[in-house]
């Protein structure tokens, strides 16, 4: 499904280059859950970004579906993009005009889904992660870890292929971060390829495939 060959990522500056990530080759198939774990700053959100289509910054070679998104139009990579991936993310991204409601229908609205199911997929994310209340408040009148569950929601309304989680469950606390772990496996379950980059060892135990990173390249790669 995904194919990431000899992906490097640098900062040049006059005298050297500084490598985030040096030298990735990836496998990814469908219906995989990876975790990408390491210290801080070792490129783990960067290769998240790079996935996803929000860092075209990079030399190497990257496939989807066998197709090279390197000579891909920009017009069919942002159609990929919007249609293929959900993202999660540590700072949330939420936006501020609209409310918890009009955020996660976003992604919906991106793929023309009929008016009545919308409301039917936003009706059971609200239930489901008990905002049901909040719907009509916008992101600056909750809590952090609010603003992730409305985050997360809004990733997985759409049902997308590819499931992209940067620290998904940093701002929560244990039983929210269960919760969510939880729901993640159960889309896993449903077919959905999820890749999360996490701190939390424990999180990994809910995937199927381990990927320690140091000094920006793959360390170690095991099956759990």
């Amino acid at each position: 499904m995904i194919v990431l060959k000899d992906i490097d990522k640098f900062i040049e500056s006059r005298f050297q280059r500084t490598f985030i990530l040096k030298g990735i080759d990836l496998e990814i198939q469908q219906g995989e859950f990876i975790t990408l774990m390491g210290p801080s700053g070792v490129g783990k959100s960067t290769l998240l970004n790079i996935i996803g289509l929000l860092d075209e910054d990079y030399e190497g070679q990257y496939f989807f579906d066998g197709q090279s998104i390197n000579s891909m139009k920009d017009k069919n990579k942002n159609k990929l993009h919007k249609s293929e991936f959900g993202y999660i993310f540590q700072a949330y991204h939420l936006i501020d005009e609209l409310t918890v409601y009009e955020n996660i229908e976003t992604p919906l609205l991106y793929r023309n889904v009929s008016s009545s199911e919308r409301k039917s997929i936003i009706a059971d994310l609200l239930d489901r992660f008990n905002m049901v209340a909040k719907k009509d408040l916008f992101p600056e009148q909750l809590s952090g870890g609010q603003q992730q569950l409305v985050g997360i929601a809004r990733a997985i309304a759409g049902k997308p292929r590819v499931l992209l989680a940067d620290e998904p469950t940093g701002n929560l606390h244990s039983a929210q971060a269960k919760e969510i772990m939880e729901v993640f496996q159960e889309l896993n379950k449903e077919g959905t390829t999820i890749i999360q980059a996490t701190h939390a060892r424990e999180n990994a135990d809910y995937g199927n495939r381990l990927i320690e990173m140091l000094d920006g390249k793959i360390d170690n790669d095991i099956t759990i």
